[in-house]
């Protein structure tokens, strides 16, 4: 049975990604762990050093919030009616990064799916914080959903890649299922920062082919504009491109583009789901 997290904070943004994920995984046996965490700014401080004022804080919250994340997988178990979907509720008052962490490990957490700000009027941002934060660390698959982005079944999907690293049957298990399972067509981008690709290069998109030939993989060399993120953009609307994948390895490509000031500026927005599987090195 697959293992999913969704960390949610109540808002309809969170919402929105579960209601994606369970209509993503409708056909699929699945356990969602519904995660809220939570730290009070007065109990950072006062709480923790004891101060008389915050005793019994944390347990009118704890109590508060049981009954909230209670009443939310009621609501979800009525609208779902889907028999292959099972919700466990967990809250902590602990960081959102680190109660993920735990959970992931001690769960066998497989996917962790959750919102992110996306286009929010006159400005659009890359990735919340939260969900920034939690890309980074994540030991499982993350896929985020950004606002306003409502389920269609993924039939145009992208793997953007340097080729700069090895692929394995492992780290592309969870695109070659979303192909399988959606009968998805599978678009291959490079960003071209050389005039060709190295022996490694190379190498490590053969190696891709063999793992996604029966998939009949389409491949697209994209001109590095000012800054990746802007390629992306364009690829992905050239392409009509619905769903993105991303390999992240440590200081790789993906973390380039995590730290590229275009980001800070607010200047570029995720409009469709995105999916980044983490691999150690």
């Amino acid at each position: 049975m697959l293992k999913v997290l969704l960390p949610t904070d109540f808002s309809e943004n969170s919402r929105n990604a579960i209601d994606y994920a369970l209509h993503f995984y409708k056909e699929v046996e699945c356990t969602f762990y519904l995660l809220h965490t939570y730290t009070p700014t007065a109990m950072r401080i006062d709480y923790i050093l004891g101060s008389p004022g915050q005793i019994g804080l944390g347990d009118n919250w704890l109590t508060e919030t049981e009954t909230e994340i209670n009443e939310f997988r009621d609501d979800l178990e009525l609208t779902n009616h889907n028999p292959k979907h099972h919700f466990i509720t967990h809250i902590a008052l602990e960081s959102l990064v680190d109660e993920v962490l735990q959970v992931t490990i001690k769960e066998g957490v497989d996917i962790i799916v959750m919102g992110t700000q996306g286009a929010t009027g006159a400005k659009s941002v890359f990735l919340g914080t939260k969900t920034m934060n939690v890309l980074r660390v994540a030991a499982c698959p993350v896929l985020v959903v950004p606002k306003g982005c409502f389920y269609k079944a993924p039939k145009e999907v992208a793997l953007v890649t340097s080729y700069k690293r090895n692929f394995s049957a492992e780290v592309l298990a969870p695109l070659r299922s979303i192909l399988t399972r959606f009968k998805s067509s599978v678009h291959i981008m490079h960003i071209n920062e050389e005039e060709r690709l190295d022996f490694t290069q190379e190498s490590n998109r053969n190696t891709l082919d063999a793992y996604l030939n029966e998939f009949d993989p389409t491949y697209h060399w994209m001109p590095n504009f000012t800054n990746k993120t802007k390629s992306i953009q364009v690829f992905l609307k050239e392409l009509d491109i619905d769903f993105l994948t991303m390999v992240k390895y440590d200081h790789d490509f993906i973390e380039g583009i995590m730290r590229e000031p275009v980001i800070k500026k607010v200047s570029f927005s995720v409009e469709i789901p995105f999916l980044v599987i983490p691999v150690e090195n």
